[in-house]
């Protein structure tokens, strides 16, 4: 599969500047739609179709799903996009758990992840 980046409840033009950070290193770039915020993770990479009726979710931050990199990639990847913006806090790599999720439970278990790492750092750098 092609290297994938899914930017998820993000304005179409920081979208399109992450896009063209992404492009450069040989990523594909896709906004994810509000409406299709419902599908599986799985479905918006094109491993399996999409939902006829998916969910409407809650989702209250930008997030990005990379998807089908290799580890160098990623490597270059990561320094591109904080580049002259400031970074999605929220990402996550497309694995065979979190494939079956949609939006709204990528969005909830990040978010966890987040606020416990900040509490560990007695909520430093934030």
């Amino acid at each position: 599969m092609e290297p994938l980046m899914l930017c998820i409840h993000m304005p179409r033009e920081r979208a399109m500047r992450l896009a063209f950070a992404a492009m450069s290193q040989g990523v594909r770039a896709k906004l994810v739609e509000p409406a299709q915020e419902g599908q599986t993770l799985a479905a918006l990479c094109g491993l399996q179709p999409l939902a006829p009726a998916a969910p409407r979710v809650q989702v209250g931050e930008e997030m990005l799903v990379l998807a089908f990199l290799e580890e160098a990639q990623l490597n270059r990847l990561l320094p591109a996009l904080r580049q002259d913006m400031p970074a999605v806090r929220l990402k996550a790599v497309l694995t065979p758990t979190n494939q079956l999720w949609n939006c709204g439970q990528l969005y909830h278990e990040l978010r966890g992840e987040a606020e416990a790492m900040a509490a560990g750092r007695g909520g430093q750098g934030q």
